[in-house]
């Protein structure tokens, strides 16, 4: 993969939501390419075993973990940082339609709190990390970054919230934001809850691949590594204020997904059930990436290549996945009446 260069020297930043599945590959990859570039603190209230787990196996001498939740952000300490960026965030849709207190209170007054404490501790960067389910559905449509929002979801909606907050901070207090918003991402250390672990992990379990609707609601991916190199492109580049997309050229629905990672595991069609559909289920989402790409960056991945390295380590990291995969199937069957 091709790495970018860093033009700036020990950067002393806060990282919310950690040990999330994208701040936690975030962090590792920084850590992994650039070991002298950053002095993180990294801000994670340990929610799930997973993200108790990732912190377990992660130590870095220029890393320090604060077990905080974001509302709580202002019993940090200022020491002079000189970004913020906000990966914390409640993110699975189908929780967010049983629970939307929850996601209204980390994705949007949690982003509130952290700007506000940006501007009250004088931190010069916000960049906050949002999502292309802002825009909503549409069939044919590449949605570009001056679109209106269309949210479907009360996690969307959440998303969409915290960003109208960011504007304001930037518009009436002058703070530095940028907004990056990916499409769906994949890659290693994904919560078992999401589709493609949770897909993988019910073939292991010997259950089936389960689907919403009919399933061709479609899709766009990109490596979870890619949007770690997005984001420290932007912070390279000190881009300020600007808002990018995050994607790739690959689309697929959901049905065709699902076949994908059972051919990859061995299996056919068969290993496929639908279930009922899930309410306010988006159709297609997709977020054209030109802008990012002029700026010079691009994705490297293949995900045909990467599904299998996916497989392979979910197969061998039953500890990290056992817990969260139980209770992933007990809150599936729980919220939508599921035999």
């Amino acid at each position: 993969m091709c790495l970018i260069t860093i033009t700036i020297v020990f950067v002393k930043i806060i990282v919310t939501g950690c040990f999330g599945f994208i701040g936690f590959n975030f962090i590792k990859y920084i850590f992994k390419n650039y070991p002298n570039d950053f002095n993180v603190i990294g801000i994670d209230n340990l929610n799930n075993s997973c993200s108790i787990l990732n912190k377990e196996m992660f130590n870095d001498n220029n890393f320090t973990h604060i077990d905080l939740n974001i509302n709580d952000i202002n019993q940090l300490e200022n020491k002079d940082y000189d970004m913020i960026i906000n990966f914390a965030a409640e993110s699975h849709v189908d929780n967010s339609i049983s629970d939307p207190v929850s996601f209204v209170r980390t994705n949007t007054l949690g982003t509130l709190n952290l700007l506000n404490y940006a501007k009250s501790n004088n931190i010069d960067r916000f960049i906050h990390i949002s999502t292309d389910e802002v825009y909503g559905s549409s069939k044919t449509k590449f949605f570009e970054e001056s679109d209106k929002f269309n949210p479907s979801s009360p996690y969307s909606a959440s998303k969409a919230s915290a960003e109208h907050l960011c504007n304001a901070f930037k518009k009436t207090y002058g703070q530095k934001v940028t907004i990056l918003r990916p499409c769906n991402n994949y890659g290693t250390y994904q919560q078992p809850e999401k589709m493609i672990p949770f897909s993988i992990l019910n073939l292991i379990n010997d259950k089936k691949i389960e689907v919403y609707g009919d399933g061709r609601n479609v899709r766009n991916w990109i490596h979870v590594n890619d949007t770690s190199n997005a984001i420290l492109h932007v912070i390279s580049n000190k881009y300020e204020n600007e808002v990018f997309n995050v994607s790739t050229d690959f689309f697929i629905s959901n049905y065709e997904l699902s076949f994908k990672i059972a051919r990859s595991m061995g299996f056919d069609e068969n290993r496929i059930s639908f279930i009922d559909d899930r309410p306010g289920h988006d159709f297609r989402y997709a977020a054209s990436n030109d802008n990012l790409i002029k700026t010079g960056w691009k994705p490297h991945h293949n995900f045909d290549t990467s599904l299998k390295e996916i497989i392979e380590w979910y197969m061998k990291n039953t500890k990290w996945w056992d817990k969260e995969f139980i209770n992933a199937n007990k809150n599936r069957k729980k919220r939508f009446n599921l035999n």
